[in-house]
């Protein structure tokens, strides 16, 4: 199997981590010689802003007060773990990364950096409706309001959708797959779409 780059999209609540953790398992099995990679951006962000730094500090008060962190910290803690454990052969899941049209303008970098040649962007799409659903279901303090959630459903569509399109534009090869479906046919077809089913 060749070495793949997956950056995953989504509107909160369609499924991002989930599939991420499908994917690495099953690369994990079916490639066990080759090692994987995977940058999730929610887990490094909230990592990076209990590190106690000033910087951490700000963007900690930053995000608790709704707001986004400006690019240069995501592309950071992205550049962080590619210098730390990314070697250039590894397949690489970029979960939640690419969040701006500019972020993804630096994965595609990174991406041509080290001579990746199979480069997808997979986009699970999913209804507001669905999606409000699933979030307040899970009862977690930052899904709590409706002026919540529409601030997340505005910013996906304000940022999120052009960050996919950037990628489009850099000449990724671009899913789009429903991801209002059961989490095994999603998984399923998040496969067939990268070609790596065995």
């Amino acid at each position: 199997m060749n070495p793949i780059t997956v950056a995953l999209f989504g509107i909160s609540g369609s499924g991002k981590g989930t599939q991420a953790d499908l994917l690495e398992r099953y690369l994990a099995d079916k490639d066990p010689s080759r090692k994987i990679v995977r940058a999730e951006m929610g887990a490094l962000a909230r990592a990076f802003m209990t590190s106690g730094t000033s910087l951490a500090k700000r963007a900690e008060r930053i995000v608790s007060s709704g707001g986004l962190l400006p690019s240069f910290i995501p592309i950071y803690l992205l550049t962080d773990v590619i210098n730390r454990s990314f070697e250039g052969d590894e397949h690489l899941i970029l979960d939640g990364t690419c969040r701006k049209p500019f972020q993804s303008m630096v994965a595609n970098e990174i991406a041509e950096f080290y001579g990746r040649t199979e480069k997808h962007a997979i986009m699970l799409t999913l209804s507001k409706d669905t999606a409000r659903a699933r979030l307040l279901s899970r009862g977690r303090h930052d899904d709590a309001t409706d002026a919540a959630l529409e601030r997340r459903f505005a910013w996906f569509e304000k940022d999120v959708v052009p960050a996919f399109d950037t990628l489009r534009e850099c000449g990724w090869t671009v899913h789009e797959i429903d991801g209002g479906a059961d989490i095994a046919t999603v998984h399923a077809k998040t496969l067939a779409a990268l070609g790596v089913v065995q």
